[in-house]
């Protein structure tokens, strides 16, 4: 006699088994749609093959094509991180151009007179040996020779040192400063601001950071033209730690920059005409990891200046490690004291983003000719000795009004790297942004349609009796109104029938 629970079992199964074999044939449907509708290359050909060497040859070919897009894609976001740069350079005509700042020094520190031997043995010792760190046993036997205990400097010098080398260090007045034009109008010294750097007093023109003069005309004459005595006579420098050469040195450089002529700065002879045809340069760097520059720094000042330049960070960095260590700050920093420190790296100085730099080139002629020797002689009372050893002409001007642009640029920016990634795939597979919707199209019907039938073939639930509410209990009591209503014959011949129905339905799933 077939039992009701096994005729709901069969029946059930054949449920099941007639889901499963709809759900394949309807998952069986998406693909094939899919295939022949998407616009990725490849896939129709794989889907309508004709038979299966076809199919196997466009599977090669399709897998062979999206093997070689993978490599190209990978070899791009290389390309992409290597953070390579290039540099536009542009050069632009102006009808008038900011003039630089131009910084003169004199070789000699401090002037003979009104200065005593005593303070200059100090003065030598204190401003002359840091430059000669580099050679101790030279400093050593210096500091040796010197009778320290009968040593007694000036409180003067002791109590201010920095006013004491502004008075008596290089000065700017109309003995030094015979001429001075600017785009042809007369100049003074009172044009020129003082500056402490290595070489004692310095004196800057032009360093009005807000309204910069600015040159309207090109060639010399048409800038700044300085004719100035180094006064020789006046001469301190030691042979042994201090400069040996005599005359002036000039720099050239933006106003936000400190002036650094111990680096950069450019000699000028006495007896000499020497023409400083300058040029103005805008640079415009990328930041890291493309650049060095740090964008930050830009919008931040320093603690002294009031524009981020390399320069004047590396100034501060090294006025507070002096300070740190020595407990002072010198009015300027010895050349080697950084250089020996293993703090320096420690500074963190970056390029800027953003910065105009001031370059010359510079040529001479020989100064003054005999004619013009006359005309000192009589006017000035300069023997052409004097004119010789003193007397420099300087000249500085812009030859042509034009500025120089370079600016750097990512040589793989974002825009370009996904035209690259996208030509790559559109060459090898013909993926677009349309077909990578389609895909997500396809997705969405395949999860549709699978969380579908896990929900109609949930069978068999315990609900909270533990007793099965679903489609088996409707079964398993038609089932037993079925065997109430049908004598023992028929049960049995349909038992038998039954029986081979379930095993093979049984088989099937």
């Amino acid at each position: 006699m077939i039992l009701p629970s096994e005729l709901a079992e069969v029946v059930e199964k054949l449920d099941n088994t007639l889901r499963r074999e709809n759900m394949g044939d309807k998952q069986d449907s998406l693909d094939h749609e899919f295939a022949n509708y998407t616009t990725c290359h490849g896939a129709s050909r794989i889907a309508n093959a004709k038979n299966r060497p076809h199919m196997a040859l466009w599977t090669l070919i399709f897998l062979a094509a999206f093997g070689l897009c993978m490599w190209q894609i990978v070899d791009r976001f290389q390309n992409y991180f290597a953070y390579r740069t290039g540099t536009e350079i542009n050069v632009q005509l102006e009808s008038e151009l900011d003039f630089p700042a131009v910084t003169i020094c004199n070789f000699n520190r401090i002037r003979a007179s009104g200065v005593t031997q005593r303070d200059l043995t100090y003065l030598w010792t204190a401003m002359y040996a840091p430059v000669m760190m580099g050679n101790p046993e030279a400093v050593q036997a210096y500091v040796n020779s010197v009778d320290w205990d009968a040593f007694n400097v000036s409180t003067e010098l002791l109590e201010d040192f920095p006013g004491y080398v502004r008075r008596n260090g290089f000065v700017l007045n109309e003995d030094t400063l015979a001429q001075c034009t600017w785009r042809g109008v007369e100049c003074t010294a009172q044009n020129f601001t003082h500056v402490f750097t290595e070489y004692g007093n310095c004196w800057t023109f032009n360093s009005d950071k807000n309204s910069p003069l600015k040159q309207t005309s090109p060639g010399a004459g048409n800038g700044l033209k300085l004719i100035m005595d180094v006064q020789t006579e006046e001469y301190t420098e030691d042979p042994l730690l201090g400069n040996l050469e005599y005359g002036l040195i000039f720099q050239v450089h933006d106003q936000h920059e400190p002036p650094r002529p111990e680096l950069v700065g450019t000699a000028v002879a006495p007896g000499s005409h020497t023409y400083a045809s300058t040029f103005q340069t805008h640079v415009k760097n990328q930041p890291t990891p493309w650049g060095q520059c740090d964008q930050k720094k830009d919008g931040n000042h320093l603690k002294y200046y009031d524009k981020y330049t390399l320069a004047g960070c590396l100034l501060e960095c090294r006025a507070d490690l002096v300070a740190s260590v020595c407990k002072c700050t010198p009015m300027y920093y010895p050349a080697t004291f950084l250089r020996e420190s293993n703090e320096y790296d420690a500074c963190g100085c970056t390029v800027p983003c953003e910065y105009t730099s001031y370059s010359s080139q510079v040529s001479y002629a020989g100064y003054p000719s005999d004619r013009a020797a006359r005309f000192y002689e009589t006017t000035y009372n300069f023997s052409s000795g004097y004119l010789s050893k003193n007397i420099v002409l300087l000249d500085v001007y812009y030859h042509e009004l034009r500025s120089t642009t370079y600016e750097q640029f990512k040589a793989v920016d974002e825009s370009g790297l996904i035209s690259d990634v996208g030509g790559q795939v559109g060459f090898f597979i013909g993926v677009s942004v349309i077909t990578l919707f389609e895909f997500l199209e396809y997705l969405i019907m395949k999860f549709s349609a699978f969380f579908l039938f896990s929900r109609k073939s949930s069978i068999t639930k315990p609900n909270k009796n533990g007793l099965k509410v679903n489609n088996a209990v409707v079964f398993e009591n038609t089932a037993a109104e079925f065997a109430e209503k049908t004598d023992s014959t028929e049960l049995s011949t349909i038992q038998t029938k039954f029986n081979g129905e379930k095993a093979a339905t049984l088989e099937m799933t």
